[in-house]
């Protein structure tokens, strides 16, 4: 019963560990790609965004509301409503191609060293690189690392 149980253990551990660096991944492709400043134009181009991708229809209804009543807003100022904002429109950019692509080579960087993601964090085209050739494999062959 200990086999069973020790490996029922690591296969959590590993489950815990891939959460982990996806939430890390997801925060730090919010850094690259999102706007600094919400305006009533960010969230509208948002909105277009997400109805030309076909993502409006996969946001919650909740989502999408708040988008619909926030448009009216000149400025978002409240910390807490751009928090929420901002995990909607990574939700819309994920996506995207470039948002996919982003997010795969941000994964597949951080297999290397922290020192070498920090380097690649300034250089977006050759993460979108990365993340593109990741998407253009078959399935069969898409492995991190």
């Amino acid at each position: 019963m200990t086999i069973v149980a020790n490996a029922l253990i690591e296969l959590a551990e590993r489950k815990e560990s891939e959460r982990e660096i996806f939430e890390k991944a997801k925060e730090l492709l919010a850094q690259i790609i999102l706007p600094k400043k919400i305006t009533r134009q960010v969230i509208e181009k948002y909105m277009r965004k997400a109805m030309q991708i076909h993502a409006w229809y996969h946001l919650d209804k909740i989502d999408r509301l708040l988008l619909i009543l926030t448009r009216r807003l000149p400025r978002v100022k409240s910390p807490v409503l751009k928090s929420v904002l901002y995990k909607i429109f990574l939700k819309i950019e994920l996506f995207t191609t470039r948002g996919k692509a982003l997010f795969y080579g941000i994964i597949l960087s951080m297999q290397n060293t922290m020192h070498k993601l920090c380097d690649l964090l300034k250089n977006v085209s050759r993460l979108l690189t990365i993340g593109l050739f990741y998407l253009n494999n078959p399935i069969t062959y898409r492995i991190y690392g």
